[in-house]
């Protein structure tokens, strides 16, 4: 289990780091910042002048919880419960976990209005994932049970 967690603590301090790379290349091409300075946090940051590698520290922590809280989140559908419940538990994990620490990695601002219309688009943007996944997870099914009724 330790194991498992750091791999995936691991996982999102990779994909948070290239994700910070590619948007710091666009956003401040003079120099790396691995949290946008116009967010609250990053505000905070260059008001107080925290040090550079602080900041990435910073950053790479958010990154590990972000990696962990994905996995926690996938693993919800290995239990024995059914799809309703494991979709709406897993929907309001990864809103009430995600949109925090995606606030504390500076990538969303913290204003009511944007959460507020942060919350049906990322309702939308779920259930479009979901009704993919469901269709080839599906389809996999189905494969499955075409393979398992040929060798009766």
């Amino acid at each position: 289990m330790k194991k498992q967690v750091f791999h995936d603590a691991t996982t999102g301090i990779l994909i948070g780091l290239i994700l910070s790379i590619i948007f710091s290349f666009i956003y401040s091409p003079s120099y790396y910042a691995p949290l946008s300075y116009e967010s609250p946090v990053g505000q905070f940051m260059r008001e107080h002048q925290v040090h550079g590698s602080l900041v990435l520290l910073y950053s790479t922590i958010i990154w590990a919880a972000i990696g962990v809280l994905f996995s926690f989140g996938s693993r919800l559908f290995a239990q024995d419960w059914s799809l309703l419940r494991a979709t709406v538990t897993h929907f309001f994990l990864m809103l009430l976990g995600f949109v925090p620490l995606a606030i504390l990695a500076g990538w969303f601002p913290l204003h009511w209005i944007f959460i507020l219309q942060l919350i049906p688009e990322f309702a939308i943007v779920y259930l479009i994932i979901w009704t993919i996944l469901y269709k080839i997870e599906s389809k996999k099914v189905a494969h499955i049970n075409q393979l398992l009724a040929q060798k009766k």
